[in-house]
């Protein structure tokens, strides 16, 4: 541990004193947590803005497919998909072979507007963990496509880095500076439990 990090810690659990340390560092554990998915939850809303099919989808399986879209359902104002209200539809998918399979198309990738209507969309599909996972999207420019995955790598280094700083905090909180200097390498010095 850094020394002047171990010292000013140190300093803080004696002027503060036990209880007031802890509270603060859960305060700012909260903080950092809520923060953290406060901005994850932005990135998310401007990839979801992103019409296509998504980079982690591109690949050679993408391709054209027919699609009647069905009943649709709205969501939010916070969802999995960011911030902001997105529609969810279900949709009969026709692929190059002529088979019809049920699917639900996210991302207000198609609306209300689309139902009944026949649309051609680009399909990206992956295999993960013994089933298809597919995505559905407008054609788009393959540059813009690697700008949304660098965003969405840069929101989940944010979220990571998020929740391992909360970590650290709460850790503070449940040993105390002695303990938690003593815990990362540190000597304690004469600081009181």
């Amino acid at each position: 541990m850094d020394p002047a990090i171990r010292d000013r810690e140190l300093r803080l659990w004696q002027t503060l004193g036990p209880t007031a340390y802890r509270l603060r560092s859960v305060g700012v554990a909260v903080l950092l947590a809520l923060g953290g998915a406060v901005v994850f939850l932005g990135f998310m809303t401007a990839i979801n803005h992103f019409p296509g099919t998504g980079a982690v989808y591109k690949g050679p399986g993408e391709r054209s497919v027919r699609v009647v879209v069905g009943t649709c359902q709205q969501l939010g104002p916070i969802s999995k998909q960011g911030f902001g209200y997105w529609w969810e539809c279900d949709a009969a998918v026709t692929g190059s072979g002529g088979a019809v399979r049920k699917t639900r198309i996210e991302r207000s990738v198609v609306t209300p507007e689309d139902q009944g209507r026949s649309l051609v969309l680009r399909e990206g599909c992956r295999d993960r963990k013994g089933f298809t996972d597919c995505s559905y999207g407008r054609p788009t420019n393959s540059w813009l496509e690697m700008g949304v995955l660098l965003i969405g790598k840069v929101g989940w280094i944010v979220a990571v880095f998020s929740g391992l700083g909360a970590l650290v905090y709460l850790t503070r909180a449940l040993l105390g500076a002695p303990r938690y200097c003593r815990f990362r390498g540190g000597r304690p010095g004469s600081a009181r439990s």
